[in-house]
């Protein structure tokens, strides 16, 4: 119905190999090997709103640390009369998470790059909608968190005072030649 939205919530399991999903209007069907969506029906409308806000969208299970890109991403569309295709090109990078328990967590982080494209009303020029193009990086990232000791703890600590203790006695010894010279120049030229 016009003026209506709504809200979907749910996930998909999918084969490592590039991909895409989508969301937009019309009844969708196969023909001749192509995802095709029939307009036909909601031709009454000039055009759609597809303003849209992303709270979370992730791919694997969280580890600490992740930050997913496209949580709380909210687009609105100011064309009236006008279409919109968005388009969301991610890159998924397989990644492992070890915890200081030994437990391993296989899951993923992604970048994305974002599109915005005016369509004409009727779908001329394209299908309105949001379009979430993956694609899987060929690299893997490898964290693992562990705990240091507390007699490391203590003797990273005892280095850097050592450290500062010597670069202080070097600005010193440096000071006191420089002024050891210069007075020894002054009494010179007196």
């Amino acid at each position: 119905q016009a003026g209506e939205g709504c809200r979907l919530h749910g996930f998909l399991h999918v084969n490592k190999v590039q991909g895409n999903f989508h969301f937009a209007p019309g009844k969708a069907f196969q023909t001749d090997h192509m995802h095709v969506h029939d307009l036909q029906a909601l031709s009454f409308m000039q055009s759609f709103d597809l303003s849209h806000t992303i709270n979370r969208l992730n791919f694997g299970e969280d580890y600490p640390g992740i930050i997913n890109p496209l949580d709380g991403v909210q687009k609105v569309w100011r064309h009236q009369g006008t279409n919109a295709m968005y388009q969301y090109h991610i890159t998924i990078v397989p990644t492992t998470y070890k915890k200081p328990t030994g437990d391993i967590i296989n899951s993923n982080q992604f970048s994305v790059t974002e599109h915005e494209r005016i369509i004409a009303a009727g779908g001329r020029g394209g299908l309105p909608g949001a379009f979430f193009i993956y694609d899987f990086s060929p690299i893997m990232v490898s964290f693992s968190e562990r705990t240091t000791s507390f007699a490391h703890f203590l003797t990273s600590l005892c280095a850097i005072v050592g450290g500062i203790f010597t670069v202080a006695g070097i600005i010193d010894s440096f000071i006191y030649h420089l002024t050891k010279t210069l007075a020894k120049n002054n009494e010179l030229q007196n």
